[in-house]
Order: C-alpha cells, then structure tokens, then sequence
C-alpha cells in the first residue's frame, strides 16, 4: 500500500494501518537515530518518541501537499533528538562555540536557527570526525571513553576533534555567522 493510502487510513484512526505505517519506517528511523546518537539504547527510545508524536500529530500530517511522508518523519526524529539534547542540558540555546574552537571566540549560538546550522555543519564533517565532536560535547564522553568506543588511540581522537572544529569555524566564518 502506498504512503498516502496508508497515512488516510491512519487518519481515521484504523489500527492495523499505524502497525503497516510503523513496521514499514520503524528500521529507518531506527537507523537514522542511532547514527545521530551514537547510543543504541537512547535511540531506541527516541524511535518509540518519535512514532508516539506520529501518531498523535498524523492528523496534521498533509496527504495533498508536496512533502514525502518519509521526510516528514526524519524531521520529526530529528527534532526528537534536538529536544532531548536540550532538555538533558546536553546542548542549550546558550551554547558556547568556544567549546567547538579552541581559539577563543566567544559568539554563542542564540536561537534555533544558530544550533540547527551548527548541527548541520557537524554532519557534513567525515563520520570520523563527526562522531568524535558528537560524542564529546553532546554525550560528553572522554577523550579516553571515545577512543574506547571507536576502536583507537586517544591522540586519533584529539586529532579528529581538533580538525572538525577548524573545519567548521573556517565554515562558519566563510558563511558569515562566526565573526573574530
């Protein structure tokens, strides 16, 4: 059955068509989730959040509109994560980017838009480098609890971490949103 089948018969409120909708995304979300997170157990708990917004909110959900139901989905995830970062304090609308550069800078991320660029810019990093700043200052794991994790030295991580913040300070100040 396709998505906007589906999605009308969650509409009214039919049972096994949420149990089709769930079952048929519920892996990609996972995937997604735990690649954000790094945390199999914490990602397993924000899918089940995530479906419960699903499925609370599927009413909203626009069949005639031009948006997939898929990236409708990944951006509820998405948001799942950033709300769960905020309320466990582990990122908050005050957070300092000198903690992402070593150089002193002291902009602050002051809104939504800020964090979401700024998260953005870490998942364009390599997945090396990326993990490492995440699990650093997100999870807030150490240097020796990361090189554990991925498998390496310790000096391999500082040496991550220290690259992605110049690559995304150099990107941030050749956008325009970092000034010295």
């Amino acid at each position: 059955m396709n998505d906007i089948k589906l999605i009308l018969k969650c509409q009214k409120g039919e049972k096994e068509a949420f149990n089709e909708l769930i079952t048929k995304y519920y892996p990609y979300v996972s995937k997604f989730l735990i690649k954000l997170t790094i945390n199999e157990e914490l990602a397993q708990d924000l899918v089940q959040e995530t479906f419960l917004k699903v499925i609370t909110n599927i009413d909203k959900f626009d069949t005639k509109g031009s948006a997939k139901f898929s990236t409708y989905l990944m951006k509820i995830a998405k948001n799942t994560y950033l709300d769960y970062l905020r309320k466990d304090k582990k990122i908050s609308y005050s957070l300092d980017l000198e903690e992402i550069s070593d150089s002193g800078f002291e902009d602050k991320v002051a809104d939504e838009e800020e964090l979401n660029i700024l998260l953005k810019e870490i998942d364009k990093l390599p997945y090396e480098q990326a993990q490492a700043i995440k699990l650093k200052y997100l999870e807030e794991y150490s240097l020796k609890e990361i090189a554990d994790k991925m498998e390496t030295q310790t000096k391999t991580i500082k040496s991550r971490i220290y690259e992605g913040k110049e690559k995304i300070k150099r990107k941030l100040k050749n956008g325009g949103i970092l000034h010295e």
